[in-house]
C-alpha cells in the first residue's frame, strides 16, 4: 500500500496525522524520518511509518503542490459523501476474510485509485464500528460485535454532557467566574497535570476541550492557566512546562557529560584573549584578541568554544542536544542544550583557564578589507572577562580600572568593528536592530531591562561574530567542505528585500548581512546547528562529519526546533512584561514611540509594543505619551490610548 522506502523523495503521499490522512509532498528523506511540505507551505518532520499511501500518477513540486491538492479535494469530498460503511459491511461481513483498503474501495466505488483508497481508509480509521483493523488489513465485525459496540457508543453519547460541563467549567475559570465544584476541580486538575507532564502524548480529547474553551490560546497555556487559577499549578517554571521543555538530562547523557574531555590541542601564543558578555552569562562561547599592524591594519583572532571536542556525534548526549536544538532563555529559568558540566564549565571560555577553541585568524587592512584569513582548532588561555557595561565604559572614556593592554585592545577592536559595519552597510546590509528587552522572574518579583542593541560593546561583539561566520563560510566554499549556508539573494529593494533568509547547500549573497558568504557557527554551546557545522569544519582534509543530505536534514530539524524555542521565549517575555505593567503602571502616563503612522507604539522603558488608539497619524519614531487602555497577559493583548506628543507637551510646559 505504501511506497517503497527509497521512493518517497519528491512523492505526493498521504500520511496519518491524529487519526486523519493528510496529503503532503516529501521534500526530505532522513532515514527513519521524512520532511514533508503541506498545503500553505508548512513544513514538518514525520516518522516514515506514518506514510500510508502514495499518489504515483501525480507529479508535483513545491510550486504546484497547492494547485494539485486543490484539484484533489473536491473529488475526495464527493467520494466521502457517497461512502456508506454500513452498506459495505453488509456486502463483505459473511466472507470471513480480511481486506486491504484498496480492495474495499474497489468493491464500493468500482475503482482502487489512491483517492478512492484514501477515502475508504480514512473512514475505516475513524469509525471502528463495522470493521476491525489487523495491521493494514480490515475484517468485518460480526453482527453481535456491531450491536455491542453500538450500545457502547450510546453510553459515550450519554457522557457527552460531562464533556460539555468540563468545557463550561474551563470557560468560567478563565473568565474569572465561579468554577466547578471541588470534586470536579480535583478531577480536572489531575487531567491537566497529566496533560502538561506528557508533552509528546497529550490527550486529543482534552486538547479539543481546551481549544473549544478558548480558541485564541494554545492548549498548553490554557491548561497551565487553569491550574494556576485554582491553586494547583505545577512547581516548575510556567513556560518551561507549557513548552514541554525537559527538566533534566537522561542518565546516559549525564554519564557522557561527566566523562567528556577534550583531546590535546596546540596552545596558541595569543597573550590576551578577552571575553565580552552579559554579567550573568555562564555559557561563554567566544573570545577576541588583536594585534595592531604597522600599516594601520589589525590582526584579529576570534576564538569560538570547540564544543565538538566534548560531544561525540551519535551518542546519547548528542541526541539530547539535537532534540533540544538550542538553549532556551526564559524569564523564569534557562533550559540548556548541554549539561552545565560542559556548557558552563569545560567548554565555557572562563577567564584564567585554558580552553580548546576553533580559532579564526584574520588580517585586516586599515579600511577593514580582509588581507588573509585562516581557521583551525587550537588551545587558548583566556586572559580576561568583561561585561558589556564595562566595555562601554572603556570605549566612552569613563573612569574604569582596566589594564592598559585590555583598554588598548578594546579600542582597537571597536575601531575596526565600525569599519566592518560600514563596509556591510555600503554592501546593502540591513543594520537596523530593535532594542532587546531582558526579563527576569523570581517568585513574585519581575525585573525588566531594555538593552540597546547598538551600544558600542554589543556592536563590537556582533561585528566580529559576523566576520567569523563569513570567514568560516568562505573557507568551506573554497575548500569544498559541505556546509549549510544562510542566504538572502536578490537584494534590490522592493519585494526582494522582503525575502526571508533560508538554508542552502550553496553559497549566495546574504542581503540582510551584506556579505557573499554566510553561515552560523559562533554559538556551538547554545545552538545545535552551530555545533553540527563546527564538526564539519574540523573533520579534516577531504573528510566530512556529515553527508550533504544528512547535513541538510539535521540542520532543517534543528532550525525548526530552534524556531519553536524562539517563539516560546517571545511569548514568555511578553506575558511577564504585561503582568508587570498590569500590576504596577496600569494608570500611569507612559513614554512611548509612535510607529506605523500612529497605528501602534512601543513603550520606551519596557520595550514592548501595543496597538495605539486616538492618534490619527504620526511620523515614524515620534515621541508621545500614552496610557494603557486594555491589557491581557494571557492573550498577549496590549492596547494604548494616545495622551499627547511629548515634544509639544515639553514646549508648552505640560507634564507628559
Amino acid at each position: 500500500m505504501a511506497a517503497t522506502p527509497n521512493n518517497y523523495l519528491g512523492a505526493l503521499v498521504e500520511y496519518l496525522d491524529e487519526g486523519r490522512l493528510k496529503p503532503a509532498l516529501v521534500v526530505r528523506d532522513q532515514g527513519g524520518k521524512l520532511g514533508v511540505l503541506e498545503a500553505g507551505g508548512r513544513e514538518r518532520t514525520i516518522d516514515r511509518d506514518l506514510v500510508l499511501l502514495r499518489h504515483p500518477q501525480r507529479r508535483v513540486d513545491r510550486n504546484s503542490l497547492d494547485a494539485a491538492l486543490a484539484e484533489i479535494e473536491p473529488e475526495r469530498k464527493r467520494l466521502a459523501a457517497e461512502l456508506d460503511l454500513n452498506l459495505l459491511w453488509e456486502v463483505v461481513r459473511d466472507q470471513g476474510r480480511s481486506f486491504a483498503a484498496a480492495d474495499l474501495a474497489e468493491l464500493f466505488f468500482g475503482a482502487r485509485t489512491t483517492i478512492e483508497t484514501a477515502v475508504v481508509l480514512e473512514a475505516l480509521l475513524s469509525d471502528r464500528l463495522y470493521f476491525a483493523r489487523r495491521h493494514m488489513e480490515f475484517i468485518a465485525q460480526s453482527p453481535e460485535q456491531v450491536e455491542r459496540m453500538q450500545v457502547q457508543q450510546a453510553r459515550i453519547r450519554q457522557r457527552s454532557e460531562s464533556y460539555r460541563n468540563t468545557v463550561a467549567a474551563i470557560r468560567s475559570i478563565l473568565s474569572g467566574q465561579a468554577g466547578a465544584h471541588d470534586t470536579e476541580l480535583d478531577a480536572l486538575a489531575a487531567d491537566l497535570r497529566r496533560y502538561l507532564d506528557n508533552p509528546h502524548s497529550r490527550s486529543r480529547e482534552l486538547t479539543t476541550m481546551l481549544e473549544q474553551a478558548a480558541a485564541d490560546l494554545p492548549p498548553a497555556e490554557i491548561a497551565f492557566e487553569i491550574l494556576d487559577r485554582i491553586g494547583a499549578a505545577p512547581g516548575a517554571p510556567r513556560f518551561a512546562v507549557i513548552g514541554g521543555l525537559p527538566a533534566v538530562f537522561g542518565p546516559a547523557a549525564r554519564s557522557e557529560a561527566a566523562r567528556a574531555t577534550s583531546p590535546p590541542r596546540e596552545l596558541s601564543d595569543e597573550p590576551l584573549a578577552i571575553t565580552i558578555d552579559d554579567p550573568e552569562t555562564l555559557e561563554i562561547d567566544d573570545a577576541l584578541s588583536c594585534e595592531a599592524l604597522p600599516d594601520g591594519g589589525l590582526r584579529v583572532r576570534i576564538c569560538i568554544s570547540l564544543v565538538a571536542d566534548f560531544i561525540a556525534k551519535g551518542g546519547a548526549l548528542d541526541q539530547e542536544a539535537a532534540d533540544r536544538a538550542a538553549t532556551v532563555y526564559l524569564p523564569e529559568t534557562t533550559v540548556r542544550m548541554l549539561p552545565d558540566a560542559i556548557s558552563c564549565d569545560r567548554a565555557s571560555l572562563i577567564a584564567g583557564t585554558e580552553r580548546p577553541v576553533l580559532m579564526t585568524e584574520v588580517r585586516l587592512d586599515a579600511a577593514g578589507e580582509i588581507l588573509q584569513s585562516s581557521i583551525a582548532p587550537a588551545s587558548v588561555r583566556i586572559a580576561a572577562r568583561l561585561d558589556y557595561d564595562q566595555t562601554n565604559r572603556i570605549l566612552e572614556g569613563e573612569e574604569y580600572r582596566a589594564p592598559d593592554e585590555i583598554r588598548r585592545a578594546i579600542e582597537l577592536l571597536y575601531a575596526m568593528a565600525t569599519k566592518l559595519r560600514e563596509r556591510r552597510r555600503r554592501a546593502g546590509a540591513a543594520l537596523f536592530q530593535r532594542r532587546e528587552t531582558k526579563v527576569r522572574v523570581s517568585g513574585d518579583s519581575i525585573e525588566i531591562e531594555v538593552l540597546e542593541a547598538h551600544s558600542p560593546a554589543r556592536l563590537l561583539v556582533a561585528e566580529f561574530m559576523v566576520l567569523n561566520n563569513f570567514v568560516a563560510a568562505r573557507f568551506a566554499a573554497t575548500s569544498g567542505v559541505p556546509i549549510i549556508y544562510r542566504v538572502q539573494p536578490n537584494a534590490g529593494g522592493g519585494d526582494a528585500m522582503m525575502q526571508r533568509p533560508r538554508l542552502s547547500l550553496y553559497p549566495e549573497f546574504h542581503a540582510g548581512i551584506g556579505l557573499a558568504f554566510y553561515a552560523q557557527l559562533s554559538s556551538p554551546i547554545r545552538r545545535y546547528a552551530d555545533l553540527v557545522l563546527q564538526r564539519q569544519l574540523i573533520a579534516g582534509p577531504g573528510a566530512s562529519a556529515y553527508r550533504t543530505e544528512e547535513l541538510m536534514a539535521v540542520l532543517a530539524a534543528a532550525e525548526n526546533a530552534e524556531s519553536e524555542a524562539k517563539e516560546l521565549e517571545r511569548r514568555a517575555k511578553r506575558y511577564w512584561i504585561l503582568r508587570y505593567l498590569q500590576a504596577h503602571v496600569i494608570d500611569r502616563p507612559l513614554e512611548a514611540i509612535a510607529l506605523r503612522d500612529g497605528a501602534s507604539a512601543e513603550l520606551v522603558v519596557y520595550g514592548i509594543r501595543g496597538t495605539l488608539r486616538g492618534m490619527l497619524s504620526a511620523a515614524q519614531d515620534l515621541p508621545i505619551t500614552v496610557r494603557i487602555a486594555r491589557i491581557d497577559p494571557l492573550r498577549g493583548w496590549l492596547s494604548l490610548d494616545y495622551v499627547g506628543n511629548r515634544a509639544i507637551n515639553a514646549a508648552s510646559g505640560t507634564a507628559a
